[in-house]
């Protein structure tokens, strides 16, 4: 028997394979160690390795060159693995963009239908595409779908399908079909399905329903669908293999279909609730369910309604802050400061002290928003006038020998430096540091939204709805919308003279993420936490609807994730004392 080596003690920057060219391990993407991300002759990789403890090395071996042979434009490439008396992995390709986790995270009520399809239209046809054959994904979950461009690619294809048992550390429970909870674990095309279905659920009402009984938790229509829409696709989603869509496909052309011409939508609450009932009770029951839903309605409705009192509204009064001292009003309003090797840092802009409302003061926000509280910014900063820019960011990337991120094609220059981490941006900072010998970082919630609203409190810098000429966003009115980041600095600037506050490109901050501001500073700090799992990004993007955009909109991502669709600007601390 092989002594193969335990994953567990793999290092990053360790070699594995062949001597002459090996894989050369950057990091693990999970915590046991057996999944890394590796480099080869400049190209990227993800190695997953053989776990003794949970099958035979034959299975492993030909599973992995079974789901070598399968290609689609909607999964990731697997290639043949690699055995040897030490080493046996499988190898696949590196996908770019967020994990569906993530990239739900921007829509906790659900997403736009457009949004819904994009994501889902080309893994339904994949999925029945290679059911045919009888190979399936096996772990279908929200970590194993990357959205790159709008479109939703699977990740690790079938690489657990060797597995004697598929456990919550290779998936979500939350998509566990009920085949998978017995003893005797069975895993078929049938599985995908259920998973698909859910993952549907999620995009369509918010990633949090995953928490939810499908049986009783569902509503009972959905805003963007019709009754009879909405009611396969509850059926379809039931926990009974009989119940399961038999074409994927056919599920997106329903929603599709929903999506030009919505069917009226004649239901009354009653006949909703009826249905609702009737769903979720045993059949000895349904006469008496129904009749007591019924009872309960006429109830309600003729139950003599007290208005409720309404609640007073107190806009705090911002007060002007007094001057700060002479050194920073002495300074110049535009810096750009050389750096040692040679070239510029980002062109900033001064930003001087001040008081505002953050959050949600429209009233049309997300919960994360909420609740709108007085902030104090004590001392003035610097922030780029710009997203940092490719151009930029290249040569930070070449003086630290990073590998370049990629462009989508769409030209380097003066555009928005896209598919780059939080730790890239970290990183980036820390070099304009030593370059410049002074403090530079990324912005702080709070710098970030007074820096976009530029003493506004309407959705947009400009108002409450988007206008043309004045942000890059899908829908915007500017000729990258949907397609591609624009250059900076191609929209007008707002009136502290920043550019692409709203859209282009969505930014990260320092902060950790929250999901409401219970507990936010009061004044201009990095709100951290104990576990911080998620940074912020803000100033939606050009893949992104208006609404994501706004002043106050907020959400967020693992920090090691890149898209084609996120980028930064960078903030200057000035040293100031506290008068």
């Amino acid at each position: 028997m092989n002594d193969f080596y335990e994953p567990q003690k793999l290092k990053i920057g360790q070699h594995v394979g062949v001597e002459l060219d090996p894989y050369v391990l950057n990091y693990p993407m999970d915590s046991q160690k057996t999944t890394w991300v590796a480099d080869q002759g400049g190209r990227p990789f993800v190695l997953r390795f053989f776990q003794s403890n949970k099958g035979k090395v034959e299975d492993f071996l030909q599973n992995a060159r079974k789901y070598a042979a399968v290609k689609h434009p909607a999964i990731t490439p697997n290639y043949p693995p690699f055995y040897s008396n030490l080493w046996v992995f499988s190898c696949s390709a590196v996908c770019g963009g967020e994990n569906l986790y993530s990239f739900l995270g921007k829509y906790p009520d659900g997403a736009p239908l457009n949004v819904v399809i994009s994501l889902f239209d080309n893994i339904a046809k994949a999925l029945d595409q290679v059911h045919k054959n009888r190979l399936f994904h096996g772990h279908l979950d929200l970590s194993s779908i990357h959205v790159v461009n709008g479109l939703g690619i699977m990740t690790g294809f079938g690489s657990h399908n060797w597995m004697k048992r598929i456990e919550e550390s290779e998936m979500d429970i939350r998509l566990f079909p009920s085949e998978y909870l017995k003893k005797d674990q069975q895993r078929t095309p049938s599985s995908d399905k259920f998973a698909f279905m859910r993952l549907l659920m999620a995009a369509l009402l918010g990633e949090s329903i995953l928490d939810k009984d499908f049986a009783t938790g569902l509503p009972d229509t959905h805003p963007l669908l019709s009754d009879v829409a909405w009611e396969r696709i509850v059926k379809w989603s039931r926990d009974s293999e009989r119940h399961r869509p038999k074409s994927l496909a056919e599920v997106i052309g329903i929603i599709r279909a929903n999506l030009y011409k919505q069917e009226p939508n004649e239901s009354s609450a009653a006949k909703r609730a009826v249905k609702r009932y009737i769903r979720t009770l045993t059949p000895l029951t349904i006469g008496i369910g129904s009749a007591m839903a019924l009872a309960l309605m006429t109830a309600v409705i003729f139950w003599p309604e007290t208005p409720p009192p309404k609640a007073a509204i107190v806009t705090p009064k911002i007060e002007p802050k007094p001057s700060k001292a002479a050194s920073f009003d002495a300074l110049p309003q535009i810096l750009e400061e050389p750096l040692s090797s040679g070239g510029t840092a980002p062109k900033i802009e001064k930003i001087a002290s001040s008081t505002f409302i953050m959050g949600d003061q429209t009233h049309v926000g997300d919960d994360n928003e909420k609740p709108a509280h007085e902030v104090d910014i004590p001392n003035g900063f610097y922030i780029s006038k710009y997203e940092v820019t490719f151009d930029q960011y290249d040569k930070f990337a070449k003086a630290t020998h990073r590998e370049l991120p990629p462009d989508n094609g769409w030209g380097r220059g003066k555009r928005p430096v896209i598919n780059i981490s939080w730790y890239d941006a970290k990183a980036y900072t820390a070099w304009v540091s030593d370059e410049t010998n002074q403090e530079y970082r990324l912005p702080t919630e709070i710098e970030w939204e007074y820096s976009a609203r530029a003493d506004s409190d309407t959705a947009f810098w400009y108002g409450d709805t988007v206008r043309a000429g004045y942000s890059v966003c899908d829908s915007c009115g500017s000729k990258w919308d949907g397609i591609s980041s624009a250059p900076v600095g191609s929209q007008a600037s707002n009136p502290l003279g920043l550019f692409d506050m709203h859209g282009n490109v969505a930014e990260w901050v320092e902060d950790c993420y929250h999901d409401t501001y219970d507990g936010a500073p009061t004044k201009n700090q990095v709100w951290l936490a104990n576990q911080c799992d998620h940074r912020v990004l803000r100033g939606g993007s050009w893949f992104d609807i208006p609404r994501v955009g706004r002043s106050s909109t907020r959400y967020r991502a693992q920090p090691d994730l890149k898209a084609s669709n996120w980028g930064f600007r960078v903030v200057r601390v000035i040293q100031q004392s506290n008068e």
